[in-house]
């Protein structure tokens, strides 16, 4: 379906993505525009690297348009999308570690004050499972809403609602631990 915003017209996921699957590669274009972020941010929960996030989300979009005639299921290309996207980020994370045992230490520049409350938070982020922390930074990092969350990861907005809680409620905790947070019930 297809609706009017001005003098655009946008077209649903679906219909992009079965022009895609028949050779237009504008239709894929359009697709990469509107879900670059959203991937970047599921690459970066899983890397902590935002230039790494955008080296995956361009590597799992690459990945999709070879692979994109085998989506049996083109409403479903989002969800289809972010776990190409979450194994690339796993793939780039396992290489980078194997990579900084043979290297030796990375050099860090600008990296904020161990101690810092900006450091205490990222570490609590850090600390949360994968799911969480996806959810997390798509809804306050990168604003998203819980239907644009629900329909990139393919999960309910219960879900949604219900990870976000207990994302927030692990890093409440652990930044109670911390001192970061006064003792708050």
């Amino acid at each position: 379906m297809e609706r009017a915003l001005g003098d655009r017209v946008i077209a649903s996921d679906t219909e992009l993505v079965r022009a895609a699957q028949a050779g237009d590669l504008d239709s894929f274009g359009r697709l990469c525009e509107r879900y670059y972020a959203a991937m970047t941010a599921v690459a970066y929960s899983a890397l902590r690297d935002h230039q790494l996030a955008e080296d995956a989300a361009q590597e799992a979009f690459a990945r999709a348009l070879v692979n994109l005639r085998k989506l049996k299921t083109p409403e479903k290309f989002a969800p289809w999308l972010a776990q190409i996207c979450r194994n690339v980020a796993i793939d780039m994370r396992r290489a980078r570690r194997r990579t900084s045992e043979t290297e030796g230490p990375p050099i860090v520049v600008d990296e904020p004050p161990r101690d810092s409350p900006v450091e205490i938070v990222r570490r609590a982020i850090d600390g949360l499972p994968e799911s969480m922390r996806e959810v997390l930074i798509l809804r306050y990092y990168h604003e998203r809403s819980y239907e644009q969350i629900s329909a990139v990861l393919g999960l309910s907005k219960s879900s949604i609602n219900g990870l976000l809680t207990r994302a927030k409620r692990k890093l409440a905790k652990s930044l109670r631990r911390t001192g970061v947070l006064e003792d708050m019930p």
